[in-house]
């Protein structure tokens, strides 16, 4: 009893310890409160399961991120099967959030920077997915190339190699943006 006490501890301090890096990842990657949230509460939902196993000697935070990656998989797939029946995804989105402005002077500047964001939020979403994955970890959550090739379960070269090729490729999207932007 007093041992099942203590890992339900060990694991809730895991939890404290990760959520934040776990939970900064899902809702980066769906681009959807809603979908992140399901996918934290199944991350750690299998941890718990799986912790036990887990050896005493394992890095917590890439073994979670495995789990978090898996789960982001199948939820590419699954979204994919669903969207050939849904228009739009349901719930808030991450871009929803961009406030207004508070005058009309800044109009025109603010409309122009969310067409930017979708227009890179709709390139990063077509990355492929070790792409996608190498990319949003090290801009948005500045991780190290061996944590990052950890996370994937490929070389530190592969890992560089990703974030360059989606780097490579943004960048065409946002090139092509801006001649449009210069032509309109």
């Amino acid at each position: 009893m007093a041992q099942q006490q203590e890992e339900r501890q060990v694991f809730a301090d895991i939890v404290t310890l990760h959520q934040h890096v776990v939970y900064r990842y899902l809702l980066r990657f769906t681009g959807n409160v809603h979908d992140a949230q399901d996918l934290f509460q199944d991350t750690f939902l299998r941890a718990h399961r799986a912790y036990a196993a887990l050896p005493a000697d394992a890095d917590v935070c890439a073994w979670l991120m495995r789990i978090a990656i898996n789960l982001t998989k199948n939820y590419i797939r699954d979204r994919q099967r669903r969207r050939r029946v849904m228009l739009e995804p349901v719930g808030k989105r991450a871009d929803d959030e961009i406030p207004e402005p508070k005058d009309n002077a800044d109009t025109e500047g603010l409309m122009i920077s969310r067409d930017i964001a979708r227009t890179l939020q709709t390139a990063i979403a077509a990355l492929p997915f070790h792409q996608r994955v190498a990319f949003t970890q090290r801009q948005f959550e500045g991780l190290e190339y061996a944590t990052i090739a950890t996370h994937l379960g490929c070389s530190q070269e592969s890992a560089r190699a990703h974030v360059y090729q989606a780097l490579r490729k943004l960048r065409l999207v946002l090139d092509g943006t801006d001649a449009r932007e210069q032509r309109g």
